[in-house]
């Protein structure tokens, strides 16, 4: 007799399938991503990793933490330059938001009435004392505010500030320690909330590499490229882009990674793109290759090269498979690049995780996974990426895939289709 299909078990199997998705706005019919519960649970993920660490508080001001925490985004202008906001959560506490003074004060406190404690940021800018001063005023305040809680003499973990930031709070008495890393314990194992959002920005971006194919010819510059993509991203309700890498023709090998330029794409060319964007507060990080009419020999052999490392990885993932195994059986491969000789993290042979930012643990990589491995578990979400160059050296190429780990191996969430004309021989 088959299984009886209850809104129960569609819910469970539905949440690692791609093809499953819901809509994008809210509706009064449907239970879609429910972002309230969605906050709740990351805040409690998120005390108990630090109370784990021995944390009284959590001072953040990078802007993905300070959403992880409190549910707010300040904006893409805010992500780039830190100390204009930030967010204190006390082990036993609501969180506390520093907004920007002024309007953003206002339109953040009126668009997120969940968060009670909303308090002006205290921002020291400047090249002389009046810096020392402001940056003093604003340690004196998370003093205060650690105090009120019952913290001030626990440790405090803080993810980056800047030297006066740093310097004011050691100078206030207060016991600095690594925050960053009760932040990445939270986010290592995903809600089913994030891995929805996780499936929605891989559409989009499937979507991107869709017009990406059909608008490829002979003339077009890259910069041209990233104007389409950008178009498609924020059409479909992208929130800022990360980064679109991108190289072509001979500015594959050695990998021009500055971006797109005003480069004229050549018959022939192999071209490489990495859209890394954010969608809902989560990220996406992955390649596609595409060559301006029919491939070569050369290019065929790196992007099945590319392909084949990257699915071992992929058929080798599974809830107690280490980084080790992975690093060890590339290497078994013959996988490897120059940048791997100078003994540190080369982001060309890697695999990492993924989500509040697009780069994430746990790690692959030739510099240190052997020694120090990481386990695979379930509903970690994870990122790999791997490079090879053609036989003449003159290009190379570059593919990713986006997927989560489930209890007998991985599904994949990012389905624009590789390139028959690459994979065949």
């Amino acid at each position: 007799m088959p299984a009886i299909t209850t809104p129960e078990s569609l819910r469970g199997a539905r949440m690692y399938d791609p093809k499953r998705i819901y809509g994008q706005t809210g509706v009064d019919w449907e239970m879609r991503i429910d972002f309230d519960g969605l906050r709740k649970k990351r805040l409690d993920r998120i005390r108990q990793t630090m109370k784990a660490r021995g944390l009284g508080a959590l001072l953040y001001f990078q802007h993905y933490g300070i959403r992880y925490v409190t549910g707010t985004y300040g904006g893409m202008w805010q992500t780039f330059d830190k100390a204009f906001r930030y967010c204190l959560l006390p082990a036993d506490g609501d969180p506390v938001i520093f907004e920007v003074p002024g309007v953003d004060l206002i339109c953040q406190r009126s668009g997120a009435p969940w968060v009670s404690d909303w308090r002006p940021a205290i921002i020291w800018r400047g090249s002389g004392a009046e810096k020392t001063m402001m940056a003093k005023k604003f340690a004196a305040e998370i003093k205060a505010v650690l105090k009120k809680h019952g913290v001030a003499e626990e440790k405090v973990g803080i993810d980056s500030v800047d030297f006066d930031g740093y310097q004011a709070l050691v100078d206030a008495g207060i016991h600095l320690a690594d925050g960053t890393t009760a932040l990445w314990d939270a986010a290592l194992l995903k809600f089913p909330e994030e891995l929805e959002l996780l499936k929605q920005a891989c559409a989009i971006q499937d979507a991107a590499f869709h017009e990406v194919k059909q608008a490829i010819h002979p003339g077009l510059k890259e910069v041209e490229l990233k104007g389409i993509i950008t178009k498609t991203l924020y059409s479909l309700g992208a929130e800022r882009i990360e980064q679109v890498t991108m190289a072509s023709g001979g500015r594959t090998n050695p990998f021009w990674r500055s971006g797109s330029t005003d480069k004229i794409i050549r018959y022939g060319d192999m071209i490489l793109i990495d859209i890394c964007y954010q969608y809902g507060g989560y990220n996406t990080c992955y390649y596609r290759n595409f060559v301006c009419g029919k491939p070569n020999r050369g290019q065929k052999e790196a992007y099945r090269k590319t392909y084949d490392t990257i699915y071992a990885a992929i058929n080798a993932i599974r809830p107690g498979v280490t980084t080790a195994q992975i690093a060890r059986m590339w290497k078994d491969m013959g996988l490897g690049y120059t940048d791997d000789a100078y003994g540190s993290v080369s982001l060309l042979q890697f695999a990492h995780g993924l989500g509040i930012t697009n780069h994430e643990p746990p790690f692959v990589t030739m510099a240190y996974s052997e020694e120090y491995p990481a386990t695979y578990q379930k509903d970690m979400y994870i990122a790999v990426e791997t490079y090879a160059e053609t036989p003449d050296g003159r290009e190379a190429a570059r593919l990713e895939e986006n997927f989560v780990v489930t209890d007998d191996g991985v599904q994949v969430f990012s389905l624009y289709p590789f390139e028959d004309e690459l994979l065949d021989g």
